[in-house]
């Protein structure tokens, strides 16, 4: 029997594992752990598939089920384990239907996934975790109860005849109900502290009308080789940057979820303006020193094919020189792109040579001058269907937004 204990409570820990990682992943797309992940940058299926419109259920995510579904697991597994004897078969009879119950959710979640069009690996993880958990169940039942011992230990346990019974299903319920307390405030704690809350409707419909009360402008975009997403996508959001600005740096927490929700269906353009008066003859003051040399990198990173790593990278290690950027912040920059994502040695060398050469000035001018032509006075500046955004909406703000355009 210990065999069959040891080897469910193992995979039911390993669910514990998984299960907070997803959660705490659909609060903070930047968190990655190592090994235990999905992908990497923006193209983490994981990161999408938490941040679709299915990763929550009356208003909780998904994992926080997940969670509390795979604690309660290793919770009778030990006791049942610490008690023996006739608890064998009473944890059969409750475990039982409640692996039934989790292989039907795993189907519903599974088809979900598939019509995201994202494989999350870790969630195929947690659906092989639940049928390794039942065919062990079953093999611990066939050696060693017959169906009818199960049930009938089962129903005594829930019609208790003496005192330890009583207390026994008393302790029981008590647990799940503080277990599901315990794990449902955490997640709403967690929550808080992304700094993920609800709009209130008033403000967000507020926020809408403004946006929608602009008058369009019919603006013949430049050419910029700073872009993530679908070429071909309906919806293109026009973002102006100063790629050391710490609003941008915010606006860029919330780009992680938006791209991963509507990855498919919208493309990100970026456009330089540093505010930097070394390449900026706006400016009378630099109010982000070396954000020209920013520009300069996240040029080279585009013309050398990498743009989206790099940028992802750069904004990952943000609150490191977000006081002082420096080249040997370039360096650490390219050099961590290259381990994280095995860039190629001649986009590398691409990447060095243009940033020796200053090749992006050009660029760089051309696109200080476009913004100045559209008025652009502070970053971040986003364009959507000719309307503008000055500095970082809410992400429910941004949301609707985006799929107003996508109804279209």
């Amino acid at each position: 029997m210990k065999k069959y204990i040891n080897s469910m409570l193992l995979l039911s820990i390993a669910g514990v594992v998984v299960s907070g990682v997803l959660l705490y992943q659909h609060y903070f797309p930047d968190f990655e752990m190592g090994f235990i992940t999905c992908g990497k940058g923006f193209s983490n299926p994981c990161i999408t598939v938490g941040q679709s419109k299915y990763s929550t259920l009356f208003g909780l995510p998904v994992a926080a089920y997940g969670l509390f579904y795979f604690i309660l697991l290793s919770f009778l597994i030990l006791v049942a384990d610490y008690a023996q004897d006739k608890f064998y078969k009473i944890l059969c009879g409750i475990i039982f239907p409640l692996i039934i119950v989790g292989l039907f959710s795993d189907v519903v979640l599974g088809i979900l996934m598939i019509k995201i069009g994202e494989i999350c690996g870790l969630c195929i993880f947690t659906y092989v975790l639940n049928i390794l958990l039942f065919v062990i169940m079953i093999l611990f039942i066939k050696n060693n109860f017959s169906r009818k011992e199960i049930i009938d230990s089962v129903l005594n346990f829930f019609k208790p005849a003496n005192s330890d019974e009583k207390a026994s299903l008393s302790l029981s319920i008590l647990f799940s109900f503080f277990l599901a307390f315990a794990v449902f405030t955490s997640t709403n704690i967690i929550k808080m502290k992304s700094g993920v809350n609800k709009t209130p409707e008033a403000q967000k419909a507020k926020h809408l009308t403004t946006f929608y009360n602009q008058q369009p402008e019919q603006i013949d975009y430049i050419k910029s080789n700073m872009a993530m997403g679908n070429d071909n996508a309906k919806v293109k959001i026009y973002i102006f940057n100063d790629f050391l600005c710490s609003a941008c740096y915010k606006l860029y927490q919330i780009e992680k979820s938006i791209f991963a929700k509507y990855k498919n269906s919208i493309q990100i353009i970026y456009y330089h303006y540093p505010l930097d008066s070394a390449c900026n003859k706006y400016m009378d003051d630099s109010v982000y020193m070396n954000s020209c040399m920013a520009s300069q990198s996240m040029y080279a990173a585009a013309e050398a094919g990498f743009f989206e790593e790099y940028f992802y990278v750069h904004f990952s290690d943000y609150a490191s020189y977000k006081d002082s950027f420096e080249k040997d912040n370039v360096t650490k920059n390219i050099s961590d792109t290259e381990k994280q994502f095995k860039i190629k040695p001649d986009s590398k060398q691409k990447f060095v040579s243009i940033m020796e050469n200053n090749s992006g000035d050009l660029q760089i001018k051309e696109h200080i001058e476009f913004a100045e032509k559209l008025k652009i006075e502070a970053t971040p500046t986003i364009i959507i269907a000719g309307r503008k955004i000055v500095g970082v909406p809410p992400k429910e703000i941004l949301e609707s937004i985006i799929d107003t355009e996508l109804s279209k």
